[in-house]
């Protein structure tokens, strides 16, 4: 017990991998396969969730650790991006919401965004005919087959574990201009309504009815912004996500007073009648997305620009002309700035970094970007200085390196459930998974029945827990009939399992409480703490 003590009393902050790379995991699904990987900075999986589908496309971690994937499933329309469903993956592989988003006229494909009120906002088409896009104005002479598919947004919330309800919806096509058939309801000068997107852009011949192909959708929870992305369009949007169904269906309404319709856009400024060809900055875009707040550059919008030179691409940041509260400002020209990013990367030898397609990039936490240059299955982590601290290839699968996205996490420690009952007791696992780097190393796991908002510092670093009598006792009574395998030391790949036994009945007066766990690791020979996880909550019920 003594030895215990003396092990966190003794922390000194240390580091095992590079200070400038950024020490946490990369979550990717490649084309090709059903599983999704967890990568550590040493270029090792660490744990791999199954599904069953391969992916349709856009996959997350929740705030909980479950595993949010779009999947592709059988007998879609046969466009690049198709989905048509949603599961939600345990830990430990089981699939707790298995959600088909094909009827209704509507069919899920690219992406997904996780919100923090536990919905999800999803890309669909919005299945149509050539003779309705006629009718909005389209010039019949861009149009063949039967189809057209525009762009909408649907929130959904989950309802029971194969269903969901639409709680939000915004359709692009509700938000259309064109100059084409004066005849239409909609018809007005394209340059004057940037707010609205011309139907007859790009003149293009449709032949799929696949006109927009949004690839990428995001969400601002400071803002109560969306963004998302056209790659035919070469742009990316606004949308104000405050309004209601019926105002995001017109013109006015909600935060910013317009309504559903677009309170900016960027990328080409010829798509909204302000420029032509050289004034254009995206070239078939993916992967945009809002930097979260926090991140440096917290607020801005961060965009992989596939063929920025044609045979090379780029990563931009832009920095919104954003008033919160107020909107976005237009320029005196009739244009949204800024007039150029604020941060470009491409590569040293521009042509090594080329995808034409797929492909994302995130900011993170510690300024660094984590690039995916989807087409090559390279990933890539640059700093501000555009130097060069991590890299990895995809060899998963064999038969395809091709990969949608990439994002990073930190979390590590993961529970099987939130709550136990204490009449009835039971058992509760707890999955480390601290990485390679920390192979070897002892690991002790803690918990608190006070909270984690003051957290128990040694040495710089922070365990997410606040320190009372149950902390005192995790600490104290390691390996314990209630904390089996809760010290130990790392298997090869930095990980190993604990669990939470509690007896029937043993702790009636707590119900009501919350315990939460975290862990920390120590070096075996000095017995510095290196690394602290996440705190996971766990409710104790009646």
């Amino acid at each position: 017990m003594s030895r215990a003590l003396l092990v966190l009393s003794a922390f000194v902050l240390t580091s095992v991998v590079s200070a400038q790379v950024a020490p946490g995991f990369r979550l990717f699904g490649p084309h090709g396969t059903d599983e999704t990987y967890l990568l550590d900075v040493n270029g090792n999986v660490v744990h791999t969730w199954p599904s069953g589908y391969v992916p349709g496309n856009g996959i997350y971690l929740l705030e909980n650790g479950d595993l949010i994937r779009a999947v592709q499933l059988p007998g879609g329309p046969g466009i690049g991006g198709s989905g048509g469903g949603v599961q939600r993956i345990k830990f430990d592989g089981t699939i707790v919401w298995d959600f088909d988003f094909t009827t209704g006229g509507v069919y899920h494909h690219h992406d997904v965004e996780p919100m923090p009120n536990g919905n999800l906002l999803l890309i669909a088409w919005d299945t149509l005919t050539t003779a309705d896009a006629i009718a909005n104005g389209r010039d019949p002479a861009l149009v063949t087959g039967p189809n057209f598919w525009p762009d909408a947004i649907y929130e959904i919330e989950q309802t029971g574990p194969t269903t969901g309800s639409i709680v939000w919806e915004w359709h692009v096509w509700d938000h259309l201009i064109q100059d084409f058939d004066n005849t239409k309801p909609n018809f007005g000068v394209v340059a004057d309504n940037p707010q609205l997107l011309d139907i007859n852009y790009p003149p293009n011949v449709v032949n799929d009815g696949d006109w927009n192909h949004a690839n990428s959708i995001s969400y601002d929870p400071v803002h109560d912004l969306i963004l998302i992305n056209f790659p035919f369009q070469n742009e990316f949007y606004v949308i104000d996500h405050s309004t209601t169904i019926a105002e995001a269906a017109g013109h006015t309404g909600g935060t910013y007073g317009k309504g559903g319709d677009f309170l900016y856009r960027w990328g080409n400024e010829e798509a909204y009648g302000k420029g032509g060809p050289a004034d254009k900055q995206l070239f078939n875009p993916h992967g945009t997305a809002f930097i979260p707040a926090g991140r440096p550059g917290g607020g801005n919008v961060i965009v992989f620009n596939n063929q920025f030179g044609g045979n090379f691409s780029a990563v931009h940041e832009i920095e919104l002309p954003l008033t919160p509260g107020v909107g976005f400002t237009l320029g005196g020209d009739g244009t949204y700035g800024p007039a150029a990013p604020v941060w470009e990367y491409t590569a040293p030898n521009p042509t090594d970094l080329f995808s034409p397609f797929l492909s994302n990039a995130e900011r993170l936490p510690n300024g660094n970007t984590l690039i995916d240059s989807g087409f090559q299955g390279w990933f890539q982590e640059v700093t501000n200085a555009k130097v060069q601290v991590w890299e990895h290839f995809n060899t998963l699968p064999t038969s395809t390196s091709f990969v949608f996205q990439i994002s990073y996490y930190e979390r590590s420690l993961w529970a099987d459930a939130d709550s136990v009952s204490v009449a009835a007791g039971g058992t509760v696992g707890f999955d480390l998974v601290a990485g390679s780097p920390h192979d070897g190393e002892l690991y002790f796991l803690l918990g608190s029945a006070s909270g984690t908002d003051v957290g128990v510092t040694y040495g710089g670093q922070t365990i997410p827990l606040n320190f009372d009598p149950y902390f005192f006792y995790t600490l104290t009574h390691p390996n314990s009939a209630l904390l089996p395998g809760s010290f130990g030391t790392l298997d090869t790949l930095g990980k190993s399992t604990a669990s939470l036994v509690l007896p029937a009945g043993a702790a009636a007066p707590l119900v009501g409480t919350t315990l939460n766990h975290a862990y920390a690791t120590l070096d075996p020979v000095t017995l510095n703490v290196i690394h602290t996880s996440n705190a996971v909550p766990l409710e104790l019920t009646p």
